[in-house]
């Protein structure tokens, strides 16, 4: 599951993959393995390594307040298919940020694998990966390197691979 969290006007890309009793979770190319326990409502205990960090999630108006070892962040989800809600279908891989294409990894029928980066986006100095989400094959792509991508466009089609 990709997710995406505005922290001080800064959009972080993170995909989390449950793995048994962890989590997988993904930022900026490195893969964290995390064990998060929730001990009542809103209060987590997470493992991250050898650390163990309490964690309290409150819902607000405008986002989450998570508190972490007495720090406070304010954190807000951005849709993955932009303000603008498009026709979600299966396949079409939309773009997380507004920003430039800096790599295109696939063409029209190239055969992908789940967790493949097919096109990397870069936007206040981050990079942000588009990966497959199952193995398929490329139907479509949309942009090129250089181009300029807006928030929810279809960066790629891909087809799902028969079973």
């Amino acid at each position: 599951m990709f997710i995406n969290y505005e922290y001080e006007n800064h959009v972080y890309n993170v995909e989390v993959e449950r793995k048994e009793d962890k989590y997988l979770v993904t930022y900026d190319n490195t893969t964290y393995t995390v064990e998060a326990e929730e001990v009542k409502p809103g209060q987590l205990k997470i493992k991250l390594g050898d650390r163990y960090i309490k964690c309290v999630v409150a819902e607000g108006k405008n986002g989450k307040f998570v508190f972490i070892d007495g720090d406070v962040f304010k954190v807000k989800p951005v849709p993955l298919t932009g303000r603008k809600r498009m026709e979600k279908k299966e396949g079409n891989l939309s773009s997380p940020i507004s920003g430039k294409v800096v790599r295109v990894n696939v063409k029209k029928g190239d055969a992908v694998k789940k967790g493949d980066v097919l096109m990397v986006i870069e936007a206040m100095k981050m990079e942000y990966l588009i990966k497959a989400p199952y193995d398929g094959m490329v139907k479509k792509v949309n942009f090129k390197e250089k181009d300029q991508i807006e928030l929810g466009e279809i960066t790629v089609e891909i087809e799902k691979k028969e079973e």
